[in-house]
């Protein structure tokens, strides 16, 4: 075949000359678009949201616990199941596996407590312990749906020179039958306040997870030798940094565990891949094939009870925005949004951010919370959105069907409750405004309005009397979750 095609050649310079220029442009631009058409892999490694890893930040600072994937699906880790740090002056858990856990001194006394200077932990700042004079017993009770396991029970105590030097410590899941955990903890610092932390482990006891636990103490005068003798009367004792450690039952918590990428083309905008992982079920971290080129990339993780608001799957990056209903006020959402350059097979860190702020209630009425049966949240502020590529973005139309309805348990030693407020990765001030409805068995009791400008990211208190007309309510705003500041509303 080959001496036919050289004899037309040899007659054929100039159509050779044509020829070869024809077959190395030809070639060249096949190299060209073989470049272009050649897919990467691109593997995605998720991590920093913390809602069952380490749950919200702070009631002032507190909510982190630093846990790291590692490699291990992160919802088996063993973490916080409750947590009270004291910081922000209530008997409300900072972390909390559900929002009826309770704290009771004394029962059946009216026993004044304080909060004094406390003890650091983890990244959980000293601030504030619960200080408690003439303390005979406390208990604390953790209900245990929605966990998949139980491994230990710790705190920090101190006392003063003249409280207990020693406890004993047992255990429930009903509340009435207990059973000793340890009969003897004597405390190895005496100096007053000082501190000694204790820890127990709870693995091997047969619990019924669809209860309640219960931890009663009960102070001991103890070894009396380098302090002054005991008082029960007028010692006062301080705990602190009070902990269930064990492994959360994803699956119970929230019907909605997802992680959901959108990957846009930078050139037009356009959407180029979209998919969705269970968390539920696997791992967060996840590979695709993208060809060479630069992208946006959206990751957002969140553990919610109902789906996200977002924008059509046709929507350009400079169209696509994501927002929250009001009444899915505990949702716990997380994202990153950034710029990427494909050129070859690359791991890509993506650290997501919380996409949400806290807003808290701390009623101080010193009687009268336990005839509220339901709290109504009315929000009277736009149902806040995020458009991360497009700051300036015109408001979408969203709608929703109803308001977040609240049904706490509320006593003269707990009351407070909590939600989420969805704002995403927001840096100047939204304002917020909420109408707040009491209700009890014989229908309203109060309705009032609190308002305040915030961004993402921040932990927002309002504190005064529920039930009380004109008395107004205070508002404690900690932008960074280490740290409070009071000002007057």
């Amino acid at each position: 075949m080959k001496q036919p095609y050289l004899c037309q050649v040899r007659y054929l310079t100039m159509g050779l000359l044509l020829l070869s220029c024809f077959v190395s442009c030809s070639r060249s631009s096949d190299h060209h678009q073989l470049d272009v058409q050649t897919n990467y892999r691109v593997y995605f490694k998720v991590s920093g949201f913390e809602t069952q890893i380490s749950p919200l930040e702070g009631r002032l600072a507190s909510r982190r616990i630093g846990a790291s994937m590692s490699g291990t699906l992160w919802r088996n880790q063993e973490q916080y199941l409750y947590f009270w740090s004291f910081n922000d002056t209530s008997l409300v858990p900072d972390i909390a596996l559900n929002s009826q856990a309770t704290i009771t001194c004394n029962p059946g006394q009216s026993t004044p407590i304080d909060f004094a200077a406390g003890y650091a932990k983890d990244s959980f700042p000293a601030g504030l312990s619960l200080s408690i004079r003439g303390l005979e017993s406390i208990v604390f009770q953790m209900p245990l749906s929605g966990a998949a396991s139980v491994t230990a029970f710790g705190f920090d105590m101190g006392s003063s020179n003249t409280g207990p030097k020693d406890f004993t410590i047992l255990y429930s899941n009903d509340g009435s039958t207990y059973h000793t955990l340890s009969a003897s903890n004597p405390f190895t610092n005496m100096s007053s306040q000082a501190r000694n932390s204790y820890a127990f482990r709870l693995d091997t006891l047969p619990l019924d997870l669809h209860r309640s636990l219960y931890i009663k103490i009960l102070p001991l005068a103890g070894d009396r030798s380098q302090v002054s003798g005991y008082n029960p009367a007028t010692g006062v004792t301080r705990i602190d940094n009070v902990y269930l450690m064990g492994t959360r039952d994803t699956n119970a918590a929230f019907p909605y565990q997802q992680l959901e990428y959108f990957i846009f083309r930078e050139s037009d905008s356009m959407l180029y891949a979209h998919g969705s992982i269970d968390l539920a079920q696997h791992d967060p971290d996840f590979q695709l094939n993208l060809p060479a080129g630069r992208y946006l990339a959206h990751l957002v993780a969140y553990f919610s009870q109902k789906p996200l608001i977002w924008s059509d799957t046709l929507a350009r990056a400079s169209t696509h925005f994501l927002a929250n209903a009001p009444d899915n006020a505990q949702a716990s959402i997380y994202g990153f949004a950034d710029t990427l350059s494909v050129y070859g097979d690359q791991l890509v860190q993506t650290t997501l951010k919380r996409y949400y702020s806290q807003i808290q209630f701390q009623f101080t009425d010193p009687e009268g919370l336990d005839r509220i049966t339901e709290v109504w949240v009315v929000p009277l502020h736009a149902i806040p959105y995020y458009a991360p590529f497009n700051p300036l973005m015109n408001r979408p139309e969203i709608s929703y069907t109803g308001d977040s309805v609240f049904r706490p348990r509320f006593d003269v030693n707990s009351g407070s409750f909590a939600f989420n407020q969805f704002l995403g990765n927001l840096m100047h001030p939204v304002p917020l405004r909420y109408r707040i409805y009491l209700f009890g068995q014989s229908g309203l009791l109060r309705q009032f309005e609190v308002s305040h400008a915030i961004p993402n990211n921040v932990k927002l208190t309002f504190k005064g009397r529920a039930l009380s007309y004109g008395t107004g309510f205070g508002i404690s705003l900690d932008e960074q979750w280490q740290s409070e500041q009071e000002i007057d509303f």
